[in-house]
């Protein structure tokens, strides 16, 4: 790392060339204090700086300071300059890293030091609600794509000294800030241990978006997500009273949470401001889990295993009445047509959705059917399939359901119920293994732990949650 040197137009000529001449970048000579005996110059991107507050406490403080030959500015900044946050450097790595971040730097003739002014202003979007999750009670605000933004929002939630933010760097070619938040005294230290360490091994060129952070603390893949992404602050301020790690992305309007386990996709946030439903709605999600992985499979394997079990009249309603295709591509068909419509509707334009749902009743709903292509029965199926999926899309658990959709849809095709069966064994032995930041995905099922089941298939008393105190299994192995 090189330092600064004494030369001011070295020093200037080298930023240059670090930035390849870039035409925002913009470089003012100006001479120092009332005597103007001293040369200076202030180096900064534009556009993304704060120019009246370095104008007015950073310039003019400048401009009509006293020097003398005992006192230069450079060994009395801090009388001078009015801002706040002022810092010294004396590499030129600091001073690129700094411009990059929006900050100004000064530097003086015959001086082998710079100043560092913090005083960026980014352009970003207001606050706004959390659009993927929504709730009927509650706070509604989400997080924004500004890392400082959102560390603003959290400390507005969790008023307490014990609330930690650890800043971080990744990138080679552009480096991103990362936060790392935990509250001390709470957090599992074995988890943060862990966080701490798959982070500082991470080495990328640059960060565009989390999913790499993300994918680096999971370490090990799994069609399972093994930590939660939330737009919600209020749920990563819950998860940090539990003892868990949130990592926040500059540039990404989501959160990380770890450790994530296989219960969290079935809580919500409205679940801790509703009355009703504390002891049924988590049983309801559970039900459409198991609804939108095992109902296609159980539809097939009715109709390829046990149709002579049924009377003609059930067997006609049910399973088969002159169609082109056998059940399976049916199944296959109305998968592949659904999914191609959720994926589009996230994609095409706002004015144009309510023509494509239209085109799609159509084509599903009315000619397929009549053109003996599907079979009613299918298509409710695979209706009723999605319906429940729609339940939990949103927290965690969407790709491995459609996964394991066409898992169990594969195996009931060769091996009927024996076949699931034996499939959903080597489901629960493989989601055993599992851990998320070293703690077991299926916990407190399994290894079951009676103390934390108070809110697991039930929302237990408010108070006795706020009050306890969680704890993880084998965190620290």
């Amino acid at each position: 790392m090189e330092n600064i040197d004494r030369n001011l137009d070295d020093n200037i000529q080298y930023i240059k060339g670090i930035f390849n001449n870039t035409s925002d970048l913009v470089v003012r000579k100006f001479k120092v204090g009332n005597e103007k005996k001293e040369y200076a110059a202030m180096i900064y991107i534009d556009g993304i700086i704060d120019s009246d507050i370095i104008q007015d406490f950073v310039v003019k403080p400048l401009l009509n300071t006293k020097t003398s030959e005992k006192k230069q500015i450079i060994n009395s900044i801090s009388e001078v300059i009015e801002s706040t946050n002022v810092d010294m450097c004396t590499k030129r790595n600091e001073i690129t890293d700094a411009i990059v971040n929006g900050k100004t730097t000064i530097l003086f003739e015959n001086h082998d030091t710079g100043i560092i002014i913090d005083a960026p202003m980014w352009r970003e979007r207001s606050l706004e609600e959390a659009q993927g999750e929504r709730v009927t009670q509650g706070p509604i605000i989400g997080l924004t794509e500004k890392l400082k933004t959102n560390i603003n929002i959290l400390r507005s939630i969790i008023k307490s000294p014990n609330l930690c933010v650890e800043n971080k760097e990744i990138g080679v070619i552009s480096k991103t800030q990362i936060s790392v938040v935990y509250m001390n005294g709470i957090v599992d230290k074995g988890i943060l241990e862990k966080v701490q360490t798959r982070i500082s091994n991470l080495s990328v060129k640059y960060i565009v978006e989390a999913h790499i952070i993300d994918e680096v603390i999971e370490e090990k893949k799994s069609i399972f997500s093994l930590n939660k992404s939330t737009e919600r602050p209020d749920v990563l301020a819950s998860a940090l009273y539990e003892g868990k790690v949130g990592v926040i992305v500059d540039g990404t309007p989501f959160a990380i949470i770890t450790p994530t386990l296989f219960i969290d996709s079935f809580q919500t946030p409205d679940d801790y401001y509703l009355k009703t439903g504390r002891f049924t709605t988590r049983l309801i999600r559970f039900f459409c889990f198991f609804l939108s992985i095992y109902l296609p499979a159980i539809y097939i394997t009715l109709e390829k295993f046990h149709q002579d079990e049924f009377s003609k009249k059930v067997v006609k309603s049910l399973f088969s009445d002159g169609e082109l295709l056998p059940a399976f591509w049916e199944m296959c068909f109305l998968m592949f047509v659904i999914r191609v419509l959720t994926d589009a509707s996230f994609r095409i334009p706002k004015s144009a959705i309510i023509l494509v749902s239209l085109v799609a009743t159509i084509v599903i709903g009315e000619t397929a059917v009549t053109a003996k292509l599907i079979h009613p029965a299918s298509l409710v199926t695979i209706g009723i399939t999605f319906l429940a999926s729609y339940v939990i899309v949103y927290r965690g658990l969407g790709n491995s359901m459609e996964t394991l959709r066409f898992l169990f849809l594969l195996i009931s095709l060769f091996f009927g119920f024996n076949g699931l069966i034996v499939g959903t064994t080597i489901l629960i032995l493989y989601m055993i293994n599992l851990k998320s930041a070293g703690v077991p995905y299926l916990s407190p099922l399994i290894p079951f732990r009676y103390e934390e089941l108070k809110d697991t298939f039930y929302r237990g008393d408010l108070q006795s949650l706020i009050n306890s105190k969680h704890s993880y299994p084998d965190s620290k192995s």
